[in-house]
């Protein structure tokens, strides 16, 4: 007897209540185009255990610093019911060993999970070699070196990645069981990654909005794949 056709993975993908709406759709459409089913989380929407395989940490607004011990900027905005959904369920998927995928706000959201400390302020020498306004970050493009035995650098097949740039936070300092794995020609954190077997990936960039190319398509494959 023919065996039973296995069901894609469902991939839970975080995202704020009402808002965010073109990073869902086009981290759906990436997760779509990897063989993988898009699940919405949300405060509103939080789900329950079983009702997704893998989880995809999203970008958006900066983490709450009372979560790292930092600053309040009062010209910030913050999402306290969201930071909380989301600290709550990288816990669980790391306990759990289900496959994480984090991007952007979500790398660092992952990094302080773990006890990991942030970034608040980019050096302002730095953030003058990128460009400013929404389309400027969108299509600004800066090198990052891998490191050669990462499952980053395995998955794309390079070494060196010309990535975007669309955040002002970053990872200081690795959570406990993560490593870097990705930096900028000045030294900032630009990816990082659990040790050990259990797919877990923290990216500073925004695969999602590169996925006309080869290489960010292979990482969402790899993610979901790892879902199975």
């Amino acid at each position: 007897m023919a065996g039973r056709k296995r069901q894609n993975p469902r991939i839970g993908i975080t995202k704020p209540d009402g808002q965010d709406w073109l990073v869902f759709l086009s981290l759906a459409l990436s997760v779509r185009l990897a063989g993988g089913v898009p699940v919405k989380v949300t405060p509103a929407l939080p789900r329950a255990p079983g009702d997704f395989n893998g989880l995809l940490l999203s970008g958006g607004l900066d983490l709450n610093p009372h979560l790292y011990e930092g600053r309040i900027d009062p010209a910030s905005r913050y999402d306290d019911a969201r930071d909380a959904l989301e600290m709550a369920w990288a816990r669980q998927a790391w306990e759990t060993e289900m496959p994480i995928l984090a991007i952007c706000r979500g790398c660092q959201l992952l990094n302080v999970s773990r006890g990991g400390d942030l970034v608040q302020s980019i050096d302002p020498d730095v953030l003058k070699t990128y460009p400013s306004g929404p389309i400027g970050y969108t299509f600004f493009r800066k090198p990052i070196d891998l490191e050669p035995d990462s499952r980053l650098a395995a998955i794309t097949g390079e070494t060196r990645l010309k990535v975007n740039s669309l955040h002002r936070r970053a990872v200081r300092e690795p959570g406990d069981a993560l490593h870097v794995t990705a930096r900028e020609s000045h030294g900032g954190i630009q990816a990082i990654e659990a040790d050990g077997d259990h797919f877990v990936m923290g990216v500073q960039f925004h695969p999602e909005l590169m996925i006309y190319r080869a290489d960010m398509r292979a990482l969402f494959r790899a993610f979901v794949s790892a879902c199975r």
